[in-house]
């Protein structure tokens, strides 16, 4: 007889671990942004910075907002009708399934919260898991190769206005496209190569494990197929113009919210510039996808503001105000109609799949 492991789990262990680790900094780099706050600002700042939001630039920045919202469901029908399903889901459908998805983005760190995209597509609106993956994929593709039209715009711009270029954005600028063309080329290949690898593997594996990797083996070739599909439809043109539609929306949206922000403060506002405005709202959602960012995006997001904003020679209380008090507002309004979203599609009785493709 074997005698048991003396340690059965150390993987799970060391995942549990990490987890910790991941939280306990996420949690102090938030803890980080509050303290400062405290000692930075007073409640009476707080209650002047939203008092002195006119409502025409909340208004704007909610147009804007479920304008870009409704426009990202578009595009995932336009994906999923270019995909194997046979018949893509009401449109209203989509857009709560939109809301709950950018709730958990909101949420969870590292974009990982974007999976509730796949997961209620599929349990609610039954949508075949190939079809799930395929639209998820390539609206994350097409959200990048959309801001860089934008990214482009803000460079330019900001060489104008500073009468000089900035070779290291332009390098920036020149990775995330060919990240963004190498991931639109390479994922159908991707894919069938992790089909065949995980096929091969299966046979190999003892008891429920050979089945659990046979059957994923045929959900990714699956996928690989539909990933081809969508791209013999001819849909990237369309795809493309409502991404960058979507991105021009959302920074549009923001850029009018963070000078309703300013407005009471003249002198500083007249520093707000788009590029400069545009350049720091892009930095910060890059920096808010990393790992260890904070508990719900709080901490590194406004950190990099604030530094963008110190060096565009705004006040430490107006830096550190504009930041948190966007991100504080933006995430109120991307909760509660998140939150209104997901109690529609609790009211939804999960519909059958036609084959079996469940999360």
């Amino acid at each position: 007889m074997r005698e048991p492991s003396p340690n059965p789990k150390p993987r799970s262990r060391r995942r549990r671990a990490g987890a910790w680790l991941t939280l306990i900094l996420a949690g102090a780099v938030t803890a980080g942004l509050f303290y400062y706050l405290a000692k930075a600002t007073t409640l009476d700042d707080w209650v002047s910075l939203y008092q002195g939001l006119p409502l025409v630039f909340l208004l704007a920045y909610l147009a804007c907002f479920l304008g870009s919202m409704v426009l990202k469901a578009l595009r995932y029908r336009l994906l999923l009708a270019a995909s194997s399903q046979e018949k893509p889901p009401r449109f209203a459908g989509l857009v709560a399934v939109t809301f709950v998805s950018n709730l958990f983005v909101d949420l969870l760190p590292a974009r990982s919260g974007s999976l509730a995209y796949i997961v209620f597509l599929n349990r609610k609106l039954a949508v075949g898991l190939p079809a799930c993956f395929s639209s998820f994929a390539f609206s994350f593709i097409f959200d990048l190769i959309g801001m860089l039209p934008l990214f482009f715009l803000a460079i330019v711009l900001h060489g104008l206005a500073a009468g000089e270029q900035a070779p290291l954005l332009w390098v920036l600028l020149g990775v995330l496209a060919i990240i963004a063309l190498l991931a639109l080329y390479l994922l159908e290949k991707v894919l069938a190569i992790i089909a065949g690898v995980v096929q091969w593997l299966a046979p190999r594996l003892p008891g429920k494990a050979a089945a659990w990797a046979g059957r994923a083996a045929e959900e990714v070739a699956a996928m690989a197929q539909d990933v081809g599909k969508v791209k013999s439809q001819g849909v990237y043109g369309r795809v493309l113009w409502v991404s960058v539609a979507i991105r021009a929306l959302k920074y549009l949206g923001l850029y009018v919210l963070v000078t309703g922000l300013a407005a009471q403060w003249p002198v500083q506002a007249a520093h707000l510039s788009f590029p400069l405005v545009l350049f720091a709202l892009i930095a910060a959602e890059a920096t808010a996808s990393l790992p260890v960012s904070g508990i719900a995006g709080f901490g590194a997001y406004e950190g990099v503001m604030m530094a963008t904003l110190r060096g565009a020679g705004l006040a430490p209380t107006q830096a550190a105000l504009i930041p948190f008090g966007l991100h504080l507002l933006t995430q109120v309004i991307d909760y509660s109609l998140g939150a209104l979203a997901l109690v529609a599609l609790s009211l939804i009785k999960p519909r059958e799949i036609e084959h079996e493709d469940e999360v």
